[in-house]
């Protein structure tokens, strides 16, 4: 009861904290959750600590997504006004120190200051744009009365899942990792026997290796070499992680997967069985929590908004990759100098893709941008849109890293676009090379315009990705996933009228 009650007070206090303060806050805070998930573990009870180990995942997540009026910044007053002003003129000095402590190997012109005095002229603007976003989502919070938002029970999240759906939701008490097979019928509670030490060192070496066959190239003669290596790491991933959960994985179409930890940085579709990636096998989907999987897809007007740069040239494949998804959805393409910001003030439609350069910062996540013509798009910036479009592609390198703070909050531009309101995303995990992306999204549109669900169109293109080049690295045709709602899109009206009307005009002439 002690432990309930602490872990109770935690929940409450959190709950009124802005999404900045939160991580700090729980640092020191997960003792008495992981007391109470150890007791009920040990005890068998573990449909309670299923709910235990959601209520702590799910419910701030879940929070913010009702709430995200709190997350907008307050611009119709003059206090609010004046830090956003500042704001803006900071992030364009950031952004000129960035270029300079980071990129001028690729500039032609001479540097006019030392790099190192460049980030350190970077890194007080950081800690100035942090104080003065913390303030704006103080001021917002005090605007607004939050509506809580209660975390799904097990029956709630097991009555979501199809007969041929398995969830998987992993966690890690410090010393043991635990995985809960949930599907329609009940919930298997399994002790695994790798430790998290081992998971973590495996996950270094792939991290490694994937560097490393992004470095050599698709065709070096290395390459070859990281490919047979890494298929060892992921086979080894998967004995640990999911061979164990065989007896429920058979007969299942589609696996989704919870991570918990340093699971996160994990591509779970790779791991491989030995004889087969596991994408070849399912369809693959990745869920920060398992109480979204209750939580119902918007519908959306037919079309796309796309937001193709080039980043001065060096994403060639950029505008051609725009022009697949528009022929497809139909919708608006900014290219480009109109590749902007304030793009993002239209209303949703179906789909929202984004192609442009990305990177995710190591040493401040909360800082990962994607770069656009005015400027470096964060985190902050797509909270400030109603980004509940039924599905976001950020077809730009790193979109789907994130750090992993205390309480498995997740840090990173993911992590935005879904308190955004976004129903799904399709993300990257590490860089992808230009080319390659736009065939495979090219595939990936074809399927969603064809009717195939989110989950099955990404899975059908990484497999076509790897049957044309079955010695293919997975560092070229692996690095996106799926975050989020997998359904097919709604229902195109439009099309369905454009068919209606050819039915009449058949039944006309005959």
């Amino acid at each position: 009861r002690r432990y309930r009650a602490a872990a109770a007070t935690v929940e409450r206090v959190q709950r009124g904290l802005t999404i900045t303060l939160r991580p700090g806050f729980l640092e020191d805070k997960g003792e008495a959750l992981q007391a109470l998930l150890a007791i009920e573990l040990k005890s068998g009870a573990g449909a309670r600590a299923f709910e235990t180990l959601e209520r702590a995942k799910s419910q701030a997540l879940l929070n913010y997504m009702a709430n995200r009026e709190q997350l907008r910044w307050a611009a119709d007053d003059p206090r609010s006004q004046a830090l956003i002003e500042e704001l803006n003129q900071l992030r364009e000095e950031h952004q000129w120190f960035y270029r300079l402590a980071h990129q001028q190997a690729a500039d032609e012109a001479p540097v006019p200051i030392a790099p190192e005095q460049a980030q350190a002229e970077v890194a007080a603007r950081e800690r100035r744009m942090r104080a003065i976003t913390e303030q704006l989502y103080l001021h917002s919070g005090e605007r607004s009365t939050a509506a809580q938002a209660a975390a799904p029970s097990l029956e709630d999240v097991r009555r979501s899942l199809a007969d041929d759906t398995l969830l998987v939701e992993f966690y890690n008490d410090g010393a043991d990792l635990w995985a809960f097979c949930l599907e329609a019928r009940g919930l298997h509670v399994t002790r695994l026997a790798a430790s998290s030490e081992t998971i973590d060192q495996l996950l270094a070496q792939l991290r490694l290796n994937l560097g490393a066959a992004l470095k050599a190239g698709p065709h070096a003669p290395t390459t070859r070499g990281l490919d047979a290596l890494a298929r060892r790491i992921l086979q080894r991933l998967y004995a640990a992680l999911l061979r164990p959960l065989e007896p429920h994985l058979r007969g299942r179409r589609r696996l989704v997967i919870v991570p918990y930890g340093s699971l996160h940085y994990l591509p779970f579709h790779l791991l491989h069985s030995g004889a087969a990636y596991l994408i070849e096998r399912y369809e693959v989907v990745v869920l920060p929590a398992a109480g979204l999987a209750t939580r119902k897809a918007a519908t959306r007007p037919s079309g796309a908004l796309i937001l193709a740069h080039s980043w001065d040239g060096r994403l060639p494949q950029a505008q051609a990759e725009a022009q697949i998804v528009r022929q497809l959805f139909g919708g608006q393409v900014y290219s480009d100098a109109a590749a902007r910001r304030t793009a993002l003030r239209q209303a949703p439609s179906q789909v929202l893709h984004i192609v442009a350069h990305g990177e995710h910062r190591l040493d401040q996540p909360e800082l990962s941008y994607i770069q656009l013509a005015d400027g470096q798009l964060y985190t902050d910036d797509l909270l400030q849109h109603d980004l509940s479009y039924e599905l976001v592609t950020l077809s730009a390198c790193e979109t789907g890293r994130a750090s992993v703070a205390a309480g498995d909050e997740l840090i990173g531009l993911g992590r935005g676009v879904l308190y955004a309101g976004a129903g799904a995303l399709i993300v990257s995990l590490w860089r992808v090379a230009d080319a390659m992306t736009a065939s495979l999204m090219e595939q990936v549109y074809r399927d969603l315009r064809a009717g195939n669900s989110k989950a099955a169109a990404l899975r059908a293109a990484q497999r076509s990705a790897l049957r044309a080049e079955p010695q293919a690295h997975p560092a070229f045709w692996g690095a996106f996933q799926l975050v989020g709602d997998a359904s097919p899109l709604s229902i195109d009206s439009l099309a369905l009228r454009e068919k209606e009307h050819i039915h009449v005009r058949i039944a006309a002439a005959a």
